[in-house]
């Protein structure tokens, strides 16, 4: 008799849960598609003005700065070079001032160059998460609920769909604040690192701090390998539930007409989503682990 009333209802939670299953995936896309992830180095803050004014203070201040670093290293290299120096060497002697003198415009290109070897090491991480980036995001199909029939009957399923619902705009909200802090703080590091370049690259020139140089490199490409690992996670995620806990487009219909476990999903739905979190806020250390820093 009241069947209608019972459909409607249904009917009503099945747009709620829809309704917030499409803002889960506006979250979402919103975070891939974050210029501080995977925009051209110029632009990971929107617009070009910081990064103006990191090569403005990397031209007009680190350049000359590391230039007297390395001028300071050819000097203490030329003082060992004089002390091995005596009257039976001087040809060897001869021979090292040379290899001083091609260090010097090799570490000098190095320097003056250092704001553009930065930039191609980006450019290799960055083209490798655009690859990552579908041009066609799947939230949106991974949770549609156009295929379920709003049936009375199945009141408590729709219910679960809703409080699924809830769950991944929490999950969606926590990660886009974590996501973007993560990606800013990302942002801001490789700026800095990038306009200080030039100091650890002059420090190259010196053996005893050769490793200096060589781990600012390799944390640099960290830095940047970081977003690659970001987005993966974040492209992942859709797929490792519907693998995990069966939520996806079947796995939402099967909840809704009782005939799948709603408590075992929900349990599944929220370990996932602490892992999918963590992961984010670990993108920079596992970076580092992956490159041996």
């Amino acid at each position: 008799m009241f069947d209608w009333f019972f459909d409607g209802i249904a009917s009503i939670l099945k747009s709620i849960a829809q309704a917030l299953f499409n803002y889960y995936a506006t979250l979402m896309g919103s975070v891939t598609s974050s210029t501080a992830i995977s925009a051209p180095l110029e632009q990971l803050f929107g617009g070009t003005d910081v990064w103006n004014m990191v090569r403005t203070l990397h031209q007009t201040l680190l350049i000359p700065l590391a230039e007297s670093i390395l001028a300071l290293i050819m000097l203490v290299q030329l003082v060992k070079i004089s002390q091995r120096i005596d009257s039976t060497s001087t040809l060897p002697a001869v021979k090292d001032i040379v290899f001083l003198a091609v260090f010097y415009v090799i570490f000098h290109w190095l320097i003056v160059n250092s704001l553009d070897i930065v930039t191609a090491i980006y450019n290799i991480f960055n083209h490798i998460t655009a690859s990552i980036l579908p041009s066609d995001p799947t939230y949106m199909n991974s949770f549609d609920l156009s295929g379920v029939e709003a049936d009375g009957d199945y009141i408590g399923g729709f219910l679960m769909l809703v409080l699924f619902g809830l769950i991944s705009v929490l999950v969606g909200a926590v990660a886009y604040i974590v996501a973007l802090v993560v990606a800013f703080a990302r942002a801001l590091q490789i700026y800095v690192m990038a306009a200080f370049s030039p100091i650890p690259l002059s420090l190259l020139g010196f053996e005893e701090t050769r490793s200096m140089g060589i781990g600012f490199l390799k944390n640099f490409a960290a830095v940047a390998l970081a977003g690659t690992i970001m987005v993966f996670v974040m492209y992942s995620y859709p797929f490792l539930l519907s693998s995990v806990s069966g939520v996806d487009s079947g796995g939402l219909a099967a909840v809704a007409t009782g005939t799948n476990d709603g408590l075992n999903s929900l349990l599944s739905v929220l370990a996932i989503s602490i892992v999918y979190i963590f992961a984010l806020a670990k993108s920079g250390a596992w970076a580092r682990e992956l490159l041996g820093n």
